[in-house]
């Protein structure tokens, strides 16, 4: 059995920065002295740029030639135009934009997008022209602008698409940008020594890193950054190649930064560290072990699908021999906290552990014990994924929503989160303790993983028993509600179990009432049963693809606790097409 165990909220908090530190570190990164202390030596040029292998959007790269700006796959809306054209450098003047589009904006992510657009000259000019009226807006220190891990982040885009934003005559440009990467860099340097532990953190070392590798003079800033990068990787990475943060696309993104770092250090005859390796090659495992039949991520605490991105194909670039591409997965992923389930073409992958500790909670949701399940390529039972950057955009908490348990295909009691979502976005307290155990027989697979969300506040612990055949075309599932304490013992609760269904599956009660029949765009139809609840489905909101906001449904099972044991059966069983 694994047992895993989230560190005390309140412990845990003990940790995050007081308010007087916060104003005492932005006091000093905004003074005149720190400003002075960021001047140097002028770089007249670049000693190469990094390949990134992984390449944008062609559709988000040409909507911003056209002056919008897409984050996540989503538009950001210009209340001034009805279009959501930003004309000029308009997007730096506003201030009102959420953390997520902020930290977006600022670490110029999007320039990946712009870069595959079509129109190159038109491309290379709306990219100048973002990149310049920033310079002219954002010199001086700003509490997300010039946080280290944005600078790192930026400092790596701007270092890898310099031939989309330098590749112009106007020297006086030119140097503005040599400046700025200059001044980055030496702004990591000074906060290299109080980088807060978490992942993000490795996004301002990358950036050290890089600096040093491409902006002449720049040796102390490579001896530092790799320095930085032997200590950072083991404490951020699990042994089994997860990520403390527990969000599959920061994975996916840390995975991709290491390799580019790898190949940055190979490019310019450099000796990459080992630890450098030895992590790329636990996450690439990682990545592998949770992605569902369609080479994709699921959607947990975070993540989301860009449909350009087929993450099975990504991996296979990192190695320089596509033959020996290693394709071996781990089923139970221990420290990572989450289990798969796999027969022939059914993928199922489960959720077994807590939120990540409390002051790297800012992504995770509260789906704990949630499981997406796809047959072949095609996707069954989902979560409805993150709207972090539809906020603002369709309502101020739908953020929060996509967030809840219920947004997950798990048990919810008493229309109650297993695990609290706090205003500030952190994950409160919930559940603290979780435990997952396979059994295996004749290839039959029974996962039984349980959670402690609700026992502190109604004394039940919820139980969940997945079991798949060895067919894959037989799914079978229990969730107990147990009796674990003597709060309200002898009053019902309310429950509900939901079952998202993606939006390419279609669904329909059957005549009596007792059989869900779902249908999947490939033809293939399955049979939902369940015992010991009521069934409705029901409309639903799925945010999983991004930029897009799509209708799709949900089964829905709902009942009172009854006793000390409350158990819903439920199963889903392949038709053969002469049923």
């Amino acid at each position: 059995m694994v047992h895993l165990r989230r560190k005390p909220v309140a412990s845990s908090s003990q940790k995050m920065q007081n308010p007087i530190a916060k104003a005492v570190s932005r006091a000093k990164h905004s003074s005149f002295y720190h400003d002075l202390s960021l001047r140097g030596k002028h770089p007249l040029r670049l000693l190469g740029t990094p390949k990134d292998l992984w390449p944008g959007s062609v559709t988000a790269g040409t909507q911003m030639v056209g002056g919008k700006i897409i984050g996540a796959g989503s538009i950001l809306e210009n209340p001034d135009n009805a279009q959501n054209i930003w004309p000029g450098g308009d997007v730096w003047l506003k201030t009102d934009f959420n953390d997520k589009w902020l930290e977006h904006l600022h670490s110029f992510n999007w320039l990946k997008d712009l870069n595959q657009a079509v129109d190159r000259t038109s491309a290379k000019k709306r990219a100048e022209e973002l990149v310049e009226t920033w310079i002219d807006h954002n010199t001086q220190w700003g509490e997300i602008s010039w946080r280290a891990d944005i600078v790192g982040v930026r400092l790596t885009n701007w270092l890898v698409y310099a031939p989309l934003i330098m590749d112009t005559e106007d020297i006086i440009y030119r140097s503005r940008i040599l400046d700025i990467l200059a001044r980055s860099a030496r702004h990591l340097m000074k906060m290299s020594s109080d980088l807060p532990e978490r992942p993000s953190s490795l996004n301002a070392v990358a950036g050290l890193v890089l600096s040093g590798l491409y902006i002449p003079n720049g040796d102390d800033w490579l001896k530092k950054g790799v320095a930085l990068l032997k200590t950072t990787l083991p404490k951020e990475i699990f042994d089994d190649g997860g990520l403390r943060s527990r969000n599959p696309h920061e994975l996916l993104g840390l995975l991709m930064m290491l390799v580019l770092l790898r190949d940055a250090f190979v490019s310019m005859s450099q000796n990459a560290p080992q630890e450098l390796n030895d992590s790329i090659d636990r996450i690439a495992v990682n990545l592998r072990s949770i992605i569902l039949g369609d080479g994709k991520l699921p959607l947990f605490n975070g993540s989301y699908i860009q449909n350009h991105e087929d993450v099975f194909s990504s991996l296979i670039k990192i190695t320089s021999d596509a033959s020996s591409f290693d394709k071996r997965v781990v089923n139970d992923l221990e420290k990572s906290g989450f289990s798969r389930i796999e027969n022939e073409n059914t993928v199922i992958i489960q959720d077994v552990g807590p939120p990540a500790e409390f002051e790297l909670s800012g992504s995770c949701h509260a789906g704990t014990l949630s499981f997406e399940m796809s047959s072949g390529t095609q996707r069954i039972f989902v979560n409805r994924g993150t709207a972090s950057f539809a906020q603002g955009v369709l309502d101020e908490d739908i953020s929060d929503v996509s967030r809840s348990t219920s947004a997950h295909t798990t048990l919810t009691l008493n229309d109650d989160n297993s695990s609290e979502i706090r205003s500030d976005g952190l994950v409160g307290k919930g559940v603290s303790e979780t435990t997952s155990t396979r059994f295996i027989k004749n290839g039959h697979i029974l996962l039984e993983s349980s959670h402690d969300g609700y026992v502190d506040r109604y004394g039940m612990r919820h139980k969940r028993l997945i079991y798949m055949n060895d067919l894959g075309d037989d799914i079978r599932g229990e969730d107990i509600l147990e009796q674990t304490g003597s709060i309200d013992k002898d009053i019902s609760k309310s429950y509900s179990v939901k079952f998202h269904l993606h939006p390419n599956v279609s669904a329909a009660l059957s005549a009596g009432g007792d059989v869900a029949l779902l249908e999947l765009n490939n033809g293939e139809r399955w049979k939902f049963r369940f015992r010991g609840a009521k069934i409705s489905i029901e409309d639903s909101i799925y945010f999983g693809d991004t930029g897009k906001v799509s209708q799709c449904r949900q089964i829905h099972l709902t009942g009172d606790t009854d006793g000390p044991l409350t158990t819903i059966l439920w199963s889903l069983k392949l038709q053969k097409k002469d049923d």
